[in-house]
């Protein structure tokens, strides 16, 4: 698995409104389905596979570099620690922290599994030994030093929000033998 790094997409980057028609377009489509089938539709970062929910990401950040060996699949909690910028300041559902027992891709790991469970967040960081809360900065080397933690904050809008109740429906289905 790749490592992952609290990060965000500088400004200039950001997708544009002809970018974005782009993606509602059949050729996005039929390309999105291509690499989500070629990876398992498994996160490049945790390894978590879902149906449903997970990105296909620009690894170099470029939305018009459309080779295939410019994507990779990411989970909405990894890609909500990667763009940590939109995580922390647009949505207000990450979390920055120093200090951690675990690398930054357990910790999604030990969060998602933990919360399934019915944890909150107090204990989820208790035992992730998440300590020393740290502000976003659009620095790089800064936040490389640091480890992202999503929280349940509800952010009604966005796609994390789906795939909260998605990945719930999901695991109420395998429960009771209905997948």
């Amino acid at each position: 698995m790749k490592i992952l790094f609290p990060s965000f997409a500088p400004p200039e980057r950001w997708r544009n409104s002809a970018q974005s028609k782009k993606l509602e377009g059949d050729e996005w489509k039929a390309l999105r389905q291509r690499i989500l089938a070629r990876d398992n539709f498994t996160c490049a970062y945790c390894g978590y596979r879902s149906d449903k929910y997970q990105i296909v990401d620009h690894i170099d950040g470029d939305p018009e570099n459309n080779s295939d060996v410019n994507f990779q699949i990411v989970c909405q909690m990894c890609n909500l620690v990667k763009h940590s910028g939109q995580g922390c300041v647009i949505q207000g559902i990450v979390d920055l922290y120093q200090e951690a027992k675990y690398s930054q891709s357990d910790i999604v790991r030990i969060t998602r599994e933990m919360r399934d469970k019915g944890s909150a967040d107090t204990e989820i960081i208790a035992f992730l030994g998440l300590k020393n809360k740290a502000p976003f900065k659009m620095d790089r080397e800064y936040l490389k030093k640091l480890l992202g933690f999503v929280t349940s904050r509800k952010s009604p809008t966005d796609m994390y929000s789906n795939w909260v109740r998605y990945h719930k429906m999901t695991l109420g289905n395998i429960k009771h033998g209905w997948n």
